[in-house]
């Protein structure tokens, strides 16, 4: 009974836990020198809100890693191309984005989830993604044979203002203003109703800290070399 729960106890942290890397390594901090930041955009594209954050991001001449969603791709294949137009990178966040089922979901399934946003990307774009982020950074002990067979790195974050379920922009800000500093892997949402002043705020903050967001080299994962913070 006492290895049952101990068992239990350990998939359960390992799976729920995002910066848990028990089950596979993870990026969850940029390792360049200097003063670097990732800045990452989950859950579009989303054609309410995808196009006013691509223009904020130009007028800051940003650069963003936009994790995106297979249906939302293969929906809206011209605003996808359109990220990618605007010089920005397109990752895999799954095709459908079962929010509360991934980290429990079988092989089976999670082969289509994480493979079907591939095709999805593929189709649209012509190749796949080298990122993977899953919904709402849960995984589990099958992902990362997943992830490795389809040459595919997974990427967290370490700097974060639940923008995904709070409205209140201050509260978001100042949570992210916490861990906003060189190294920052900044998790931020599309297709919410304060995308754009979220984005707007954290661009700013950025500017005024001196912080320069860049992207991640775009290799499959037994090519990445150091220095990426990898946990083990």
């Amino acid at each position: 009974m006492l290895a049952f729960l101990l068992s239990f106890v350990i998939v359960t942290i390992g799976t729920i836990l995002p910066r848990n890397a028990w089950f596979g390594r993870q990026v969850s901090r940029v390792g360049e020198p200097g003063h670097h930041i990732w800045l990452t955009i989950d859950d579009g594209p989303d054609p309410l809100t995808t196009p006013a954050l691509l223009d904020l991001l130009d007028s800051h001449q940003a650069k963003a890693l936009f994790f995106v969603v297979g249906q939302k791709v293969l929906t809206h294949p011209e605003l996808t191309r359109e990220i990618a137009r605007r010089g920005h990178h397109l990752g895999n966040h799954s095709l459908s984005h079962p929010s509360s089922q991934f980290w429990s979901l079988p092989p089976w399934r999670l082969w289509r989830e994480v493979a079907g946003c591939q095709q999805a990307l593929q189709q649209v774009l012509g190749h796949p993604a080298t990122w993977f982020r899953p919904p709402v950074g849960h995984h589990n002990p099958f992902l990362a044979n997943i992830l490795r067979s389809l040459g595919l790195n997974m990427m967290i974050w370490n700097c974060r203002g639940f923008d995904g379920a709070w409205r209140d922009v201050d509260a978001i800000l100042r949570h992210i203003a916490r861990n906003l500093r060189p190294g920052a892997i900044v998790l931020l949402h599309d297709s919410t109703p304060i995308a754009s002043e979220v984005l707007d705020r954290v661009l700013q903050l950025m500017q005024e800290r001196g912080l320069r967001p860049t992207l991640p080299l775009e290799k499959k994962e037994t090519e990445l070399p150091l220095p990426f913070s990898w946990h083990p």
